[in-house]
């Protein structure tokens, strides 16, 4: 199923040629030169992409970190189309990994669910990067289960070239008390962090983050009424209110603490993540890839029915496909992770609640 979804998508959304994937190869073939100097100077961007694609009419900024550009240098020794097609091979390889390991640790119904999960093919006809996430967040939890916290949360740091994504990540961890985690976590940050300067110094860390604020990159931001954050449920209904967006990352917040408190290693993972890409400032539909280890522990390990119901909708192509319609429908993505979020929540309190009856 999922191939299909690649398929497809290759055929009507050949942007990934022309948009994700061109910023990506940019950032690697500057890397590569050693110009990380560059790496988000938007002039020395834009002329690498219309070296590569001469019919690019505005930039599609680079927005990655720097250590992962470095990462990311071997691939620019392919040429652009070799490079492409290398690329959403690799991608397709790496997710049929995570299946293959889904299938060892929740059984054979685990490849129902996984090939049907319309993000993790979004991304990789896009030319995406998603996989990479889903994997860090798998490799987290093996070693989390394995009760090997360093390793756990030095797994998931291994992520934060889309750090927008972890965001409540290390909040879990400060309410959960799961130090160790959270130490593995900070080492491996901080090293990304010093590796970014060493290799850019703090100009162009400096200008990096002045990329990422930009208001006038249209690219930087597109469409945000099909963003699957709280933000776009608002925008989906034409209330612009700073009050509103406020509100509801509140609710995201409270709704965290209540799930995650208490919360067996399943729901702790499920719960942060679910709320990282609720109030992240930038999450398209592809960007739910790392959704689909969260989703599978729901589905096999929680005992709540509207939590196994909630996450059973989300792992169809059901909500996603709200983006390809008009407002308001295009908030359903938004609003399905939120009432995921919120049944999560409930089954926190009901298990909290009932073990302070028991006690």
């Amino acid at each position: 199923m999922t191939l299909f979804w690649i398929a497809v998508g290759w055929n009507v959304i050949p942007a990934a040629r022309s948009h994700d994937f061109l910023n990506l190869y940019t950032g690697a073939s500057l890397a590569r030169e050693g110009r990380f100097a560059d790496l988000h100077n938007r002039q020395a961007q834009l002329e690498r992409e219309r070296e590569l694609v001469p019919s690019t009419p505005m930039l599609i900024p680079f927005v990655r970190p720097h250590f992962y550009a470095a990462f990311l240098a071997p691939l620019s020794l392919l040429g652009y189309d070799t490079a492409l097609h290398a690329w959403l091979v690799l991608q397709v390889l790496l997710l049929m990994a995570c299946w293959a390991w889904g299938y060892r640790t929740f059984g054979p119904d685990a490849l129902i669910f996984g090939p049907l999960y319309l993000p993790t093919a979004l991304g990789i006809a896009h030319g995406q990067d998603g996989v990479f996430m889903l994997l860090a967040v798998i490799g987290s939890y093996h070693f989390a289960q394995r009760e090997q916290p360093l390793k756990s949360g030095a797994t998931l740091a291994l992520g934060l070239m889309k750090f927008h994504l972890l965001l409540l990540a290390p909040v879990a961890m400060l309410i959960e008390k799961r130090w160790k985690m959270l130490q593995g976590f900070c080492a491996v940050a901080t090293a990304e962090v010093l590796a970014s300067l060493a290799l850019g110094g703090t100009q162009a860390v400096s200008q990096y983050a002045s990329l990422l604020r930009a208001k006038d990159l249209e690219r930087l931001s597109p469409s945000p009424e099909l963003m699957i954050n709280l933000y776009s449920i608002g925008i989906n209904f034409g209330i612009d209110s700073i009050f509103l967006a406020a509100g509801l990352a509140l609710a995201a917040v409270v709704l965290l603490v209540m799930g995650v408190r208490r919360a067996p290693l399943w729901r702790f993972f499920t719960v942060w993540t679910v709320g990282s890409l609720l109030i992240a400032p930038h999450v398209f539909g592809y960007d739910a890839a790392l959704l689909l280890l969260p989703l599978w522990l729901a589905l096999f390990c929680s005992k709540s029915v509207p939590t196994r119901i909630a996450a059973t909708f989300l792992v169809t192509p059901i909500p996603y496909a709200g983006s390809l319609l008009d407002s308001p429908w295009a908030a359903l993505p938004a609003l399905s992770l939120l009432l995921f979020l919120a049944a999560l929540a409930r089954e926190g309190y009901k298990e909290s609640d009932g073990a302070l009856a028991a006690g």
